[in-house]
């Protein structure tokens, strides 16, 4: 009962984060921006420590969210215009983002008793105490991503950087950055690097998210470390697995010629 009640909203959250995060991580991957999520992720983290340093708990989490949006989409704004003014820059510049946010927040907890843990929040989440109330943002998100992949592909290519800025900045309140960065790039890499179903990316995601949540149950171990091993090691079993089968099907042909 108690896996039911703790195990089963994370699950599902899980699903939902990979159902919004895959269609994203294609496009970060064709648009060459490979580290804005993490810059985004951090920039948003900050917002989100600075939300609950300026207001009380009794605001409530939607006004935290509602900041941690606010600085992601400042983010992202400043990635639009750097990618239109260097492009040929653009990776270096993200990186100084992700850096200055990150450097920013250790000042900022630096003189706080639990500062050290609330780092380590923002990089790892608190995914394992997700209740079935936490996952209504992400379910919203994961609809809107899904019907904007397969219904309206022009309007997710136009308004990708808002898209993303939103989806980016629940997910890692929910789950920490380390956690956001592989769902959005691991399975997305699972049909693309030898151009295979996207079906593989959805495949991969699911099998390493219960892979992981079940190996931190069973043992008592940190949940979003635990998943972001067993999804990097579900894509490298993915690519093993679609390398022996270009090979065999290569071999086949060479024989029947």
């Amino acid at each position: 009962m108690q896996i039911l009640e703790i195990g089963l909203p994370v699950l599902v959250a899980g699903l939902l984060i990979l159902a919004s995060h895959i269609p994203l991580g294609y496009q970060v991957l064709k648009r060459g921006i490979v580290f804005i999520d993490l810059a985004i992720a951090q920039v948003a983290a900050l917002g989100t420590v600075l939300a609950a340093q300026w207001f009380s708990y009794e605001d409530g989490q939607w006004v935290l969210q509602a900041v941690a949006i606010a600085f992601a989409l400042l983010g992202v704004g400043f990635v639009a215009w750097i990618n239109r003014s260097f492009p040929k820059y653009r990776e270096a510049f993200i990186g100084l983002i992700y850096v200055l946010a990150a450097s920013v927040l250790v000042l900022l907890v630096a003189g706080q008793p639990k500062g050290g843990q609330l780092l380590t929040s923002t990089l790892s989440g608190d995914i394992l105490w997700l209740d079935w109330q936490d996952l209504i943002l992400l379910a919203l998100v994961a609809v809107l991503v899904q019907l904007l992949t397969h219904i309206l592909p022009e309007k997710l290519e136009r308004y990708f950087y808002l898209i993303f800025a939103i989806t980016i900045t629940l997910s890692v309140v929910k789950a920490g950055i380390y956690l956001v960065f592989v769902c959005l790039i691991a399975p997305a890499l699972a049909s693309i690097v030898y151009n295979r179903s996207n079906l593989w990316s959805y495949l991969v995601g699911v099998f390493g998210f219960v892979l992981g949540l079940s190996v931190a149950w069973n043992f008592d171990l940190p949940a979003a470390a635990c998943i972001v091993v067993s999804l990097i090691l579900s894509l490298l079993m993915a690519l093993i697995l679609q390398q022996q089968f270009s090979r065999s099907v290569a071999v086949s042909q060479k024989h029947s010629d």
